[in-house]
């Protein structure tokens, strides 16, 4: 479901969050569907789980 551009300027946490907004926007997500857990994203997408913890943060603060 998730997926880094790892060419983008926009740094990775970014990315995620953007990504969790569009899909809540266009209802693939439904506003407290449950997220991958860290550990679970961050193995996926192949970066650090301080990463995907600092977007699930900022996701947090912007609901």
């Amino acid at each position: 479901m998730f997926s880094i551009n790892s060419r983008s300027s926009l740094p990775i946490f970014e990315q995620i969050v953007q990504q969790v907004a569009k899909y809540i926007a266009i209802g693939i997500l439904k506003p407290h569907d449950q997220l991958p857990t860290v550990r679970i994203l961050a193995k996926e997408l192949g970066i650090n789980p301080n990463t995907v913890s600092k977007a699930y943060h900022e996701c947090e603060m912007v609901v």
